[in-house]
């Protein structure tokens, strides 16, 4: 198998009158074989350690794993009680996590799903929604693992909704202060970065996502504001729920806005930044990172 499955191929070969809890066993079997796969190519001590709903690939102690595996549990269950009406964990198999031992083994492997062209920004971690979706980061202390786990785990739990990127992001980060302490922090300073750097080109990178990979302070800006944005939404819970759930890509979540909150994203973007043209106008990409 390959460390980059053809998961379509996999997902028709599988026989059609299967019981659930057989297609549950059955991605199982091909889960660990593709994990396996992985070990064997980046070599070491690399092992597979599994709980109830996860599959662990690391060369991580026992310790190591054990107080994770035992944190990824205890969060999935308190992102789907945060997020109730938005997050969902359908699908078969586990969800799964690998730490790879260093930055070079991390981006190594990140690069099989970048373009071979371009510049791209750092990452701590990154939710691949790509076949079996996984997510993945370099070894780190416990204390840096698991606010970047709670941040990849939500975009696991977000991957059956086409919401664009920002929203998605937004929602990660927001859970991140939630239930890791990653708490936003704002002040005139920062406030005043926004309003230097958001204009008519680069609001547009915003909502088609494109602003989250830039190699400068845009990056940081863009998680920021997506984090200001849903921080804000999210205080009437229910009415963001159905924005959530009506939320697409094509459109940055443009017309959901309008018919969901009553009114345009650049209305509440504008509310945080000052008046400008902050309208989304391009066809935007879907992707989470």
């Amino acid at each position: 198998m390959s460390i980059r499955p053809d998961w379509a191929a996999i997902a028709d070969s599988m026989p059609p009158s299967l019981s659930d809890e057989e297609q549950h066993q059955l991605w199982l079997i091909e889960c660990k074989k593709w994990l396996g796969t992985i070990a064997d190519e980046f070599g070491g001590s690399y092992r597979i350690a599994e709980s109830e709903n996860f599959l662990i690939l690391s060369d991580e102690s026992d310790r190591y794993v054990d107080v994770f595996s035992s944190f990824l549990e205890r969060t999935l269950k308190r992102i789907l009680k945060t997020l109730n009406g938005i997050a969902a964990d359908d699908g078969f198999g586990k969800h799964v996590a690998v730490i790879f031992k260093d930055s070079d083994e991390y981006y190594r492997y990140v690069s099989l799903f970048y373009p071979e062209e371009g510049e791209f920004g750092m990452s701590a971690g990154m939710y691949i929604n790509e076949g079996y979706g996984h997510f993945i980061f370099p070894s780190q202390d416990i204390t840096y693992a698991e606010p970047t786990a709670v941040h990849e785990l939500t975009h696991a739990c977000l991957s059956h909704l086409p919401i664009p990127l920002w929203l998605d992001e937004g929602l990660a980060v927001l859970m991140e202060d939630a239930l890791a302490g990653n708490h936003l922090y704002l002040d005139q300073e920062i406030v005043s970065r926004h309003q230097a750097f958001w204009n008519l080109q680069t609001i547009q990178e915003f909502w088609s996502g494109d602003s989250f990979s830039r190699i400068d302070e845009g990056q940081e800006l863009s998680y920021n504001l997506a984090h200001v944005l849903v921080r804000n939404l999210v205080q009437n819970f229910e009415v963001f729920a159905q924005f959530c759930n009506l939320a697409n890509y094509s459109d940055a979540g443009e017309q959901a806005a309008q018919e969901v909150l009553g009114c345009s994203l650049a209305h509440l973007v504008g509310s945080f930044l000052g008046e400008g043209d902050f309208k989304p106008r391009d066809k935007v990409r879907f992707e989470k990172v």
